[in-house]
C-alpha cells in the first residue's frame, strides 16, 4: 500500500500519463485489477479515453468507476445494505411532509414552510450533514455557546427537529446517497476486489469528509493510490492561501499526505509532469503560444503580458443574449466549413446554463447543429405536470378560476382550444366559480356572449366535467390516504389518455426538429409514474389534507428531471462552467462573461446564511464552503475551463439584459486583456463573416433583415450588399425581398381601408358619443380598433374604475331626484339628511348595477363604503360650491341625441354622409336674470381630470364643449325671449381628500375639491359663480382666489393670467372650433383612415393606457413610424389661430411630424 501524486498544471498532459501507465501495468499483470475512478459525469468520456489508447481497444482488467458506483461494485461482493436508497426527488417529499408535521416546534422556520424554494435548500442542507457527517450533538454544543445570537440559535434548533425527524423516518428503512459512502466504509477490508487492486483517482479538484474517510480505507487496503492534482511545482513551494488560485489543489494534497502519516502509509515519489516531459509548456499547448501564455499567467499576480497580435483568442460584445447566440452559430458553422472542424472538437459553457442553454437549443436547432445540453430539465413546466397541479387546486380551491383554467390550458384535456377562449371569457364575465355553478348548465348570457356561443360553452362544460368530476368525488373525501390521491390522478390521466397525447406532441417535435422538447416529452410520462411509485412507497399510508398532498407532490415535481442522454457521437457539448468536464476539445466558446454570472452571485441563503456559516466554522463545525470562499472556487473552475481548448477560446459578453437594461462585462474580460494588451474586443460586427455561411437561407435572412433596418449605413457593408444583389436578382428570392422591404419598413400599400368599404364598416352616418371622435384625433389605428374591429378588452366580474365611476353618478343622479321629495333644496338641507339620503342612494345604485358583485366579497364590500365616504363628500362640496354663487343644479344626467331635434347634434358632411351625436350631461347649472340666461356644464370625475386648452384645440377633449353647445341650442329653442349665454364648462374630481388638521378643515378640504376647466371671464358671471368676488363698483374684489372655480383677481380687481377664463366672444370661438373639428374628423373616418400615428404633446402620448398598442405594430424604431406631434401652445395663439380659420390653420398645421 502506497500513495503516489502525479502532479502538473492545466493540459500538462496528467490524465494521459496516468492512462498510459495503467494500460501498461495492466497487460503486464493481467490477473491484476486497476479501478479508475472519476466524477459520474465524467465516466463514459474516460472509458472512451482508455479504450482509445490501449492497444487491443478495450478496458480489459481496468475499471472504470465512480465513488457510488465503486460501493455497488463492493456491495455486491461483501453484501449489500438492505435499506433503500432515498434519492432527491423521494427526500424532498419526505422533507416536505417531516415540515409540515413539525410546523408547530419550529421557532425560525414555522412562516418559511410553504416559502417557494425553501424545502429545496433544506433538502440540500440535510444533504450537507451528510456528506459532513454533522453530529446533531455538535449542534446542541454550538447552540449552547451562543450568546447574543438569538436568531441562529433558533435556526440550530429548528435544524435539529427537523433532522431528527428525519432520522427518525429514515431508521431502518433508507439511506441517503451521501450515506452510502459512510455504510461502505466497514466494507473496504473485506473487499478482495480493493486489496488485489491499484486505485487511481482522476479528474477530482477536491473530495468531501465523507470521500475523505472511504480515502482513507482505500488507502490502508490497495496495493497503491494513485492521484492527479492540478497544480505545478512553483505553486506547491508557495505558501497556502485560501485565495490562491490552486488552493483546493493544496488542500487536498495536504490532507491526504496526513492521512497517509496517520495511517503509516508511504508516500512515494510526486511525478511533476514539466519534469517528465522535459517541457516548460505545457503539452497541450505545445503548437499554441497564446493558449499556453494564457495558461501560464490567468489569475496570478505576476503576468508576462503576451506582446504579438492575437489570433487563437476572440472577445466579443454582444448586444443581447440572442446576438451572443448567433455570433457563436456563425463561429462554429464558420470552423466546421472552413476549417473541416468536427462538432464533437466544439464545447460552449458558460455560467448560467438556464438562460444560455434555452437559446443556445433554440439556435442551434434553428441551424441544425447537433448538441447534447449536459444539463437536466425540470418537469414542473411541463404541460402534465399543470394538468397534476391544477386538478388538485380545482378540489382544494373549490373550482377556482385558477385551478380550472391552468387545467384546460394543458392541451391535454380534449377541449378545443376556440371553445376554452369563449368558457374562460364567460366565467371571467359573470364571475362563475364553485363545483355547484360548473355543475348546472350556463343559462345567463354575458354583454358580450351570443346564443350559439353558450351552446359551444355547455357542451365544453359538460366535457370538462364529464371527466374531472368523478376525480372529484374521489379526492374530494378528507380521510383519503396519499395511495388514494395517487391512484385517483393515475387513472385521471389514463381517462384522458395523456401517455398517447405527449407521444403525439413528442412525434410533432421530431418533425420539427425541436429534439430537446421530443426527448423531454417523450420521459415525462415515465417520469411521473416513477414520481407516484415513490410517493405512495415513502407516505402511502399517511393521511393529510389535499392542500397539503398537492404541496409534498409539487416538491416532488420541483426536484424531478428528465436526463437527456447524448444522441450521438459528433456534436458540440453546451455545459456548466462547474459540473461540466471536457476533455480533448479543440475549441472553447465561453458565453455570458457578464457580472454576476461571473463571479456567480451568492445565494442569500433562506436557511443558513454565509454569515451564520461564518460563525459555525469559528466553532469547528465543517460545512459546504459560504460564498466569498465559492468565488475563490469559481476562479480555479475558471482556470480549468479557459485552459480546455488547444486551438481557438472564444469569450462572449452581453451589453443589455433581457429587460434591456446594461449590464457590465466580468472582471475576466479584463484580466485576459491585461495579459493580451493587443486584443480588442469586436463589438457586433460582420467582417469576419465569410460569404458561404451568409448565404445559408436562416442565417442569411437574419443578416439581410440586420441590414435593412440599419439602410442607409448598411450601404457601407460589401457583404450585405452582395447578400441584398444576391436575393435581387434570384428570382425564387424576390418575392421573399419585397416582402421584407414592406415588413422593415412596414410600406402600408392600401392606405388605410378604401372609402367605399369604410362607408360600409361604419355606414353613411357616423353615429355615436364625442368620445369616439377624441378617439380618432388621438389615433386613428385606436377608433379603428375599437368602432371598426369592435375589439375589446375581455370582460371580467370584477369591480373595475369605471363601474365605480357609473355608481358615483347613478347615486349623483338618484340624490338630485330625491332631494326634491325631501322638501329642501341644495342650500337648505341639514347635513343629517343630505348623509343618511347620499349613503341610501349609493346603496340603489349598487343594486341597479345588475349583479351581486358589490357585496360578493369583503374588498368589494369595502368599496361600497368608500364610494359613500366619497359621494357623501362630494354632495357636502356641492352644497357648499352652489352656496357661494347664484347659480342652481337644473338638471343631472341630460340626454341627447339626434331626436332631441338639435342642429348641433348633426353635422352634415356631403350630400349623403353626416355625423350624429350622442351625449348625456352629468350637471347642467343655470342662473337666470330677466333678458339671460347663464349655463355651465359641469362633468364629474372619478380620477384626477384636469381641462386643457391644447387638448380641446387638437380634438382631445371636446366633450365639454359640445355639450356645452347642446345645451345652448337646447335651451335657446325654449327660452326665445332670453339670450343664452356660456358661463362655463367645468370638471368635479371625486374624492374624499386628506388635509392638515391644522387651520381652517373645511376650506382646505373645499379648496382641494376646486372645479377646474374654463369659465367665462365676464365679471358679473365670475362673481355669479362665486360671490365671494362681489364688490360694489365696477370689477371683481381685488386679492381673491377663488374655492370654487379656477379663477383668481390681483390687487387691482382684474382677473389674472392664471386664471381659467375666456370671454363670451372667446368661447363661442371654442365652440365653432369643434363643431369644424369633429366635422373633420369624421370626414377622417369615413376616408378610410387607420393610420396607427398617435399623438405626442409634451411628454405624454396617445400610447400611454391604450389597450390596443400590443397590437397596432407603432415601433418608432422603424423609419415608417413616427408620433402626430401636437405643439404646446400659449392660450391666446390658440384663439388667434382658431379666428384665422380653425380646421385649415388649427388642426392640420399645428402638427409637426416626429418621433
Amino acid at each position: 500500500m502506497s500513495l503516489k501524486f502525479i502532479m502538473g498544471h492545466s493540459g500538462s498532459g496528467k490524465s494521459y500519463r496516468l492512462y498510459h501507465e495503467i494500460i501498461e501495468k495492466s497487460m503486464e499483470h493481467p490477473d491484476a485489477g486497476y479501478l479508475v475512478l472519476v466524477p459520474e459525469q465524467f465516466t463514459l468520456q474516460t472509458q472512451k479515453d482508455i479504450v482509445t489508447m490501449h492497444p487491443l481497444k478495450g478496458t480489459m482488467n481496468i475499471d472504470i468507476l465512480s465513488f457510488m458506483r465503486l460501493a455497488y461494485r463492493i456491495f455486491d461482493e461483501t453484501g449489500k445494505d438492505e435499506r433503500k436508497i432515498l434519492e432527491d426527488t423521494g427526500k424532498t417529499m419526505v422533507l416536505r411532509k417531516l415540515v409540515a408535521n413539525k410546523k408547530e416546534e419550529l421557532k425560525y422556520f414555522s412562516h418559511d414552510v410553504n416559502k417557494q424554494g425553501f424545502t429545496e435548500e433544506l433538502k440540500s442542507l440535510i444533504s450537507e450533514i451528510c456528506q459532513y457527517s454533522l453530529k446533531m450533538e455538535d449542534i446542541s454544543r454550538v447552540s449552547e455557546s451562543l450568546k447574543g445570537k438569538e436568531r441562529l440559535k433558533d435556526k440550530l434548533h429548528d435544524i435539529k427537529v427537523i433532522y431528527e425527524a428525519f432520522q427518525d423516518y429514515m431508521e431502518n428503512n433508507y439511506i441517503t446517497a451521501e450515506e452510502i459512502l459512510e455504510a461502505l466504509i466497514p466494507s473496504i477490508g473485506r473487499s478482495k476486489l480493493i486489496r488485489e487492486s491499484i486505485i487511481c483517482l482522476d479528474g477530482f479538484t477536491g473530495f468531501t469528509p465523507s470521500q475523505y474517510r472511504l480515502l482513507t480505507e482505500l488507502m490502508k487496503y490497495a496495493k497503491m493510490v494513485i492521484v492527479t492534482v492540478t497544480i505545478g511545482k512553483a505553486e506547491l513551494r508557495e505558501k497556502d492561501e485560501p485565495y490562491k488560485l490552486f488552493h483546493l489543489s493544496r488542500k487536498t494534497i495536504d490532507k491526504l499526505t496526513k492521512i497517509a502519516a496517520e495511517e503509516n502509509i508511504p508516500v512515494e515519489e510526486t511525478l511533476f509532469m514539466e519534469e517528465y516531459f522535459k517541457e516548460k509548456v505545457p503539452r497541450r499547448y505545445q503548437k499554441n503560444n497564446e493558449l499556453a501564455c494564457l495558461e501560464e499567467n490567468i489569475f496570478r499576480y505576476r503576468i508576462l503580458p503576451f506582446q504579438k497580435p492575437v489570433e487563437n483568442i476572440f472577445l466579443y460584445g454582444a448586444k443581447n443574449r440572442e446576438e451572443e447566440v448567433n455570433y457563436i452559430v456563425r463561429g462554429i458553422k464558420s470552423l466546421v466549413r472552413e476549417k473541416n472542424y468536427r462538432y464533437q472538437d466544439i464545447a460552449v459553457v458558460t455560467g448560467d446554463i438556464t438562460s444560455y442553454g434555452r437559446e443556445l437549443q433554440k439556435g442551434f436547432e434553428r441551424e441544425g447543429i447537433p448538441y447534447f445540453l449536459d444539463s437536466k430539465r425540470d418537469i414542473l413546466g411541463n404541460p402534465f405536470s399543470t394538468l397534476i397541479r391544477s386538478a388538485l387546486m380545482i378540489v382544494y380551491d373549490n373550482f377556482s378560476y385558477e385551478g380550472v383554467f391552468g387545467y384546460l390550458r394543458t392541451g391535454l384535456t380534449g377541449i378545443d382550444r376556440e371553445d376554452i377562449d369563449l368558457l374562460e371569457n364567460y366565467v371571467l364575465a359573470l364571475g362563475i366559480r364553485g363545483k355547484k355553478r360548473w355543475e348546472e348548465p350556463f343559462l345567463r348570457l354575458s354583454r358580450r356572449t351570443k346564443e350559439e356561443d353558450l351552446t359551444r360553452i355547455n357542451a365544453a362544460r359538460e366535457k370538462f366535467c364529464e371527466i374531472f368530476l368523478p376525480f372529484y368525488q374521489v379526492a374530494s373525501d378528507k380521510k383519503l390516504t396519499v395511495k388514494d390521491y395517487t391512484m385517483a390522478l393515475y387513472e385521471l390521466g389514463v381517462k384522458l389518455n395523456v401517455p398517447g397525447q405527449l407521444l403525439d406532441y413528442a412525434e410533432n417535435y421530431l418533425r420539427e426538429n425541436r429534439l430537446s422538447e421530443e426527448k423531454e416529452y417523450r420521459q415525462i410520462y415515465a417520469g411521473v409514474i416513477a414520481l407516484y411509485d415513490k410517493l405512495v412507497e415513502l407516505l402511502g399510508e399517511e393521511r393529510m389534507p389535499i392542500r397539503e398532498y398537492s404541496q409534498v407532490l409539487e416538491a416532488g415535481l420541483r426536484e424531478a428531471k428528465v436526463g437527456l442522454i447524448p444522441p450521438g457521437l459528433d456534436q458540440i457539448v453546451i455545459g456548466d462552467i462547474e459540473r461540466t468536464r471536457l476533455k480533448d476539445i479543440k475549441v472553447l466558446m465561453f458565453m455570458g462573461v457578464n457580472d454576476g454570472i461571473i463571479p456567480k452571485k451568492p445565494s442569500k441563503g433562506l436557511i443558513l446564511t454565509d454569515s451564520d456559516r461564518e460563525i459555525l466554522e469559528e466553532k469547528d463545525v465543517e460545512l459546504a464552503p459560504t460564498g466569498k470562499q465559492e468565488i475563490y472556487t469559481e476562479k480555479f473552475y475558471l482556470y480549468l475551463n479557459l485552459t480546455k481548448p488547444k486551438d481557438y477560446l472564444y469569450i462572449t459578453f452581453s451589453k443589455l439584459s433581457e429587460d434591456g437594461k446594461k449590464i457590465l462585462p466580468a472582471y475576466l474580460i479584463n484580466d485576459i486583456q491585461k495579459i493580451f494588451p493587443k486584443l480588442d474586443i469586436a463589438e457586433e460586427e460582420r467582417e469576419d463573416v465569410s460569404i458561404s455561411e451568409i448565404l445559408s437561407i436562416k442565417e442569411g435572412l437574419d443578416y439581410l433583415i440586420e441590414g435593412l433596418r440599419k439602410f442607409p449605413e448598411s450601404r457601407e457593408d460589401l457583404l450585405w450588399q452582395e447578400l441584398f444583389q444576391y436575393y435581387f436578382r434570384t428570382p425564387e428570392r424576390q418575392r421573399e425581398l419585397s416582402r421584407l422591404i414592406r415588413a422593415v419598413f412596414y410600406i402600408d400599400e392600401e392606405k388605410g381601408l378604401q372609402k367605399e368599404a369604410a362607408r360600409q364598416l361604419y355606414g353613411e352616418k357616423l353615429s355615436g358619443s364625442v368620445t369616439r371622435f377624441e378617439k380618432f384625433a388621438e389615433c386613428a389605428f385606436a377608433h379603428f380598433a375599437a368602432y371598426g374591429l369592435e375589439l375589446s378588452e375581455r370582460e371580467q366580474y370584477r369591480i373595475s374604475a369605471p363601474d365605480i365611476g357609473n355608481i358615483f353618478h347613478k347615486a349623483l343622479e338618484l340624490f338630485a331626484r330625491e332631494i326634491k321629495d325631501t322638501g329642501y333644496n341644495w342650500h337648505t338641507i341639514p347635513e343629517d339628511v343630505r348623509e343618511r339620503l347620499s349613503d341610501a342612494c349609493v346603496e340603489e345604485a349598487v343594486k341597479d348595477y345588475g349583479n351581486m358583485i358589490f357585496t360578493s366579497t369583503r374588498r368589494y364590500q369595502a368599496i361600497v363604503r368608500r364610494a359613500k365616504r366619497i359621494v357623501n363628500r362630494t354632495l357636502w362640496a356641492v352644497c357648499k360650491q352652489i352656496e357661494r354663487g347664484d347659480f342652481e343644479p337644473e338638471a343631472f344626467e341630460l340626454y341627447f341625441s339626434d331626436r332631441s331635434a338639435l342642429d348641433t347634434l348633426i353635422i352634415p358632411l356631403g350630400t349623403e354622409e353626416s355625423i350624429s351625436l350622442t351625449g348625456r350631461i352629468d350637471r347642467l347649472d343655470t342662473y337666470e336674470e330677466v333678458d339671460k340666461l347663464l349655463l355651465r356644464v359641469v362633468d364629474y370625475k372619478s380620477g384626477s381630470t384636469s381641462f386643457d386648452l391644447n387638448s380641446l384645440y387638437y380634438g382631445l377633449q371636446i366633450q365639454l364643449a359640445f355639450y356645452l353647445s347642446a345645451a345652448i341650442e337646447l335651451y335657446g329653442k325654449d327660452k326665445k325671449d332670453k339670450e343664452i349665454l356660456p358661463a362655463g364648462i367645468l370638471y368635479y374630481n371625486m374624492d374624499d381628500p386628506l388635509v392638515e388638521r391644522s387651520g381652517n378643515v373645511e376650506e382646505s378640504i373645499l379648496k382641494a375639491l376646486k372645479m377646474n376647466g374654463l369659465v367665462n371671464s365676464d365679471h358679473d358671471m365670475v362673481k355669479h359663480q362665486d360671490k365671494s368676488f362681489e364688490t360694489e363698483g365696477e370689477g371683481v374684489r381685488p386679492s381673491v382666489k377663488s374655492e370654487v372655480i379656477p379663477v383668481e383677481s390681483n390687487k387691482d380687481g382684474e382677473l389674472t393670467k392664471r386664471s381659467q377664463g375666456a370671454s363670451t366672444e372667446d368661447i363661442r370661438l371654442l365652440l365653432s372650433h369643434v363643431r369644424n373639428l369633429v366635422g373633420s374628423i369624421g370626414e377622417g373616418i369615413l376616408s378610410g383612415s387607420t393610420k396607427a400615428e398617435p399623438y405626442k404633446m409634451g411628454n405624454h402620448t396617445a400610447c400611454e393606457y391604450c389597450p390596443y398598442k400590443d397590437v397596432c405594430g407603432f415601433d418608432t424604431k422603424l423609419a415608417s413610424f413616427e408620433y402626430k406631434k401636437l405643439k404646446i401652445l400659449e392660450k391666446e395663439e390658440i384663439l388667434e389661430r382658431m379666428r384665422k380659420g380653425g380646421k385649415e390653420d388649427g388642426v392640420d398645421k399645428g402638427t409637426e411630424k416626429g418621433n
